[in-house]
């Protein structure tokens, strides 16, 4: 076998090994691959022969002129990615521009024919031999980013393929025979547990195609991140509390909580804390409903706030933080919905409201015959909600309004027990009954508008559905309306 540096005028070489310098080798134009090759595939290529050298040989032909003769240059049949990351080398000034590689003259076959056989008649490599292969050389003693660098990949492709190289024996040779897909495969690692990964193997008929009913069987017990306490709790308080976050390596959307008891007891945490809050605020109760129950034993009417007059500084906050909201609403109008700005906007819109809710105030002495509940929603955000009235404390409120309004009409007087009965001896007094009958006479008129207006209708079922799942409450007043239309 010759090496030798090949020179313009060497006429004698036909075939064999020669070494050629790099910048003497050109990309021919018969090569049948005209699709480039990858940024990737080319980073990869030059990680591999920094590390390894070359494994193979270029195949080139003499380069032409129009009459016949040699140009002093090949033309690449085989080998353009390796020569383009050869080039990749010299521009990060790893080796000269003219290092020697080694390379087959080949003037015997079509260079067409050449290239198309070398990337047709070729068989890929089963990818339980290449994750099995990576594992033995971590075993070996090579870390995941030695790997990594050798072959020109990521790290996060090295930890794929050990993941796949450690699922059981039977789930790997279940792959081998058909039995289960690459996408099967790759769900069965989201529990390294072997036993378990066998266990929900047999519960399946052969063969397996579908990898998200593996993936739930495997994390049966866990918690989603998108579960709304997940959110509410966050992957950083959950990990600083000593939660252990279990990761999809192949689908990075893909986390659950390993821990639920931990998340329900942070959630609760959480929550205290925002009942604390609440209680500084002098309310009669107080309830936390994490799961998605609802308050018993409420009347159909609220404690409304009143808003106070905000001062220079907070008004000027205030249509600052309107104005940003308008601003991003333009730029989201025809946004995706992974579009960093809407985290933005909810940020603002959430020191907005903060802003809007502390210039409210509620009546101090209702206060105390009032409730409050938290609660969180889809989204894993807080919901507070403020004023509510148990039917038990109705009357008591009742009369508490009674008497603010009877001491503004005396002028600020004193609340005698002569005011009061003078307050309920004005004017006419209605049986029980009677004011049942009319209330349900004023609502079946309301529903009759309501069916003759379709448009009215659909905005007030649209208001009422909205309030339902955004506050999980009802509207004082339409709720047993615009219930009954639906129906």
């Amino acid at each position: 076998m010759t090496q030798a540096i090949a020179t313009a005028d060497e006429h004698a070489v036909q075939t064999g090994v020669v070494l050629i310098p790099l910048n003497k080798l050109k990309k021919s134009p018969k090569n049948a691959r005209t699709t480039p090759h990858s940024k990737a595939e080319i980073e990869a290529l030059a990680a591999s022969i920094q590390a390894k050298g070359m494994l193979q040989n270029l195949v080139v032909e003499p380069e032409l002129d129009q009459a016949g003769g040699r140009t002093g240059f090949y033309l690449v049949q085989i080998g353009e990615g390796r020569r383009q990351a050869q080039l990749l080398r010299v521009k990060r000034k790893q080796i000269k521009e003219s290092e020697p590689i080694r390379c087959v003259i080949d003037t015997a076959n079509d260079p067409l024919e050449t290239s198309l056989d070398e990337n047709v008649t070729r068989s890929a490599m089963s990818v339980m031999d290449e994750v099995e292969a990576f594992a033995r050389l971590v075993d070996g003693g090579m870390t995941a980013d030695d790997v990594a660098r050798r072959f020109g990949c990521t790290v996060r492709l090295v930890e794929q393929r050990l993941a796949l190289a450690r699922l059981s024996p039977k789930i790997r040779a279940a792959y081998r025979k058909g039995d289960i897909n690459l996408d099967v495969a790759r769900a069965f690692a989201i529990n390294g547990d072997h036993s378990a990964q066998e266990r929900v193997f047999r519960q399946f008929a052969k063969p397996i195609t579908h990898a998200a009913s593996i993936r739930n069987a495997l994390t049966a017990g866990r918690i989603p991140a998108h579960d709304r306490l997940a959110r509410f709790v966050g992957a950083e308080g959950y990990e600083a509390a000593g939660g252990v976050l279990v990761r999809d390596l192949f689908e990075p959307d893909i986390v659950f909580f390993d821990n639920g008891e931990l998340l329900q007891r942070l959630a609760a945490a959480k929550a205290d804390a925002l009942r604390d809050q609440l209680a500084t605020e002098g309310w009669g109760w107080i309830e936390v409903q994490l799961g998605h129950g609802q308050v018993e034993g409420c009347a159909g009417e609220r404690l409304h706030p009143v808003s106070c007059k905000l001062k220079p500084a907070e008004r000027k906050e205030v249509e600052a933080l309107e104005a940003r909201i308008g601003e991003l609403d333009e730029k989201l109008e025809s946004a995706d919905d992974d579009n960093p700005l809407w985290a933005a906007r909810d940020e603002v819109e959430a020191k907005l409201d903060a802003l809007q809710e502390a210039a409210r105030s509620y009546d101090k002495k209702l206060v105390p015959h009032a409730g409050a509940v938290v609660a969180v929603d889809r989204d894993g955000r807080p919901v507070i909600t403020r004023g509510l009235i148990k039917r038990a404390d109705a009357k008591t409120i009742a009369k508490l309004r009674a008497k603010t309004e009877a001491s503004a009409d005396d002028g600020g007087g004193g609340e005698s027990v002569a005011g009061d009965s003078q307050l309920e001896n004005d004017g006419p007094r209605l049986s029980k009954a009677l004011v049942e009958r009319l209330t349900e006479a004023r609502t079946r008129g309301l529903r009759a508008a309501l069916a003759s207006n379709a448009h009215v209708a659909l905005a007030l079922m649209v208001y009422v559905l909205m309030r339902q799942s955004a506050e999980r409450a009802a509207v004082p007043g339409v709720h047993y309306i615009a219930s009954d239309w639906i129906r």
